[in-house]
């Protein structure tokens, strides 16, 4: 496995990931979870524990922890509050991010999370979910039916959110999905930062992710820390070597 080069200090790391499972309630064809199917294990608190406090040794910052899955809200609700709770003890932020299908159940865990992400494609699921716009971020994917006059479009519809995201989805080979050049050229306006392997920019407020080529891994973000449901971690924080998620251990 390659070695990531980047060191602890280069990265301005905003966020830690924690997958909860492999396990979802949906069938994205960009899904970037390479053991989506494989395990019915779902994480274990104590493994959140662990993690977290691995993470503390090397930051004071109250950085963003962030649910992914397969699906998070596939896990009971207890279970969830339960993490929420635990990420909050140890001093760092609670997120989660949902395809948004488990919508009663996404509700009752608001109170609890400094934010949930939520990936739409209408209209109807942006207007669903104002009422709790202060703990909401929509997110619109940025895929091959991306164009300059949707992107514009949820610009403008999504106002009065307090986070609103588009992530530039691409293929295993780093092909770009996107193919409407008038969205590229675009971009190509934007001043970037970077973020792990990772950069973004915002436009008119709304923050906008593409991956480095040559440095992303489509299974895992590199240079974020990031958990697993059967006790592995990446460890790729520290220059230490990407452990192979089934073999690796810490």
């Amino acid at each position: 496995m390659k070695q990531t080069q980047l060191s602890m200090e280069t990265m301005e790391l905003d966020h830690v990931d924690i997958v909860t499972s492999h396990i979802c309630n949906n069938q994205c064809k960009n899904c970037i979870d390479k053991f989506l199917g494989t395990s019915n294990k779902i994480i274990s608190l104590e493994t959140i524990q662990r993690f977290l406090k691995v993470i503390r040794k090397h930051t004071d910052k109250p950085l963003e922890v962030l649910l992914l899955g397969g699906e998070p809200t596939i896990l009971p609700i207890k279970q969830l509050i339960d993490i929420a709770d635990l990420v909050h003890h140890e001093g760092f932020l609670v997120m989660m991010s949902t395809n948004g299908k488990l919508k009663k159940k996404i509700i009752q865990l608001i109170p609890y999370y400094d934010s949930i992400q939520i990936t739409v494609s209408s209209d109807a699921e942006i207007d669903f979910w104002r009422e709790w716009s202060d703990k909401i971020n929509i997110k619109l994917s940025g895929d091959e039916f991306l164009t300059l006059e949707k992107l514009n479009h949820f610009v403008e519809y999504t106002k009065g959110f307090f986070r609103r995201s588009i992530s530039m989805y691409f293929t295993p080979d780093f092909t770009e999905l996107c193919t409407d050049q008038e969205v590229w050229d675009l971009l190509d306006t934007l001043e970037w930062k970077r973020n792990g392997s990772y950069l973004y920019a915002f436009y008119k407020g709304v923050r906008i992710k593409k991956c480095i080529h040559g440095e992303t891994n489509i299974v895992d973000e590199p240079s974020v820390p990031k958990v697993y449901p059967n006790g592995n971690y990446n460890k790729t924080w520290c220059n230490e070597e990407l452990d192979d998620y089934l073999d690796g251990t810490w």
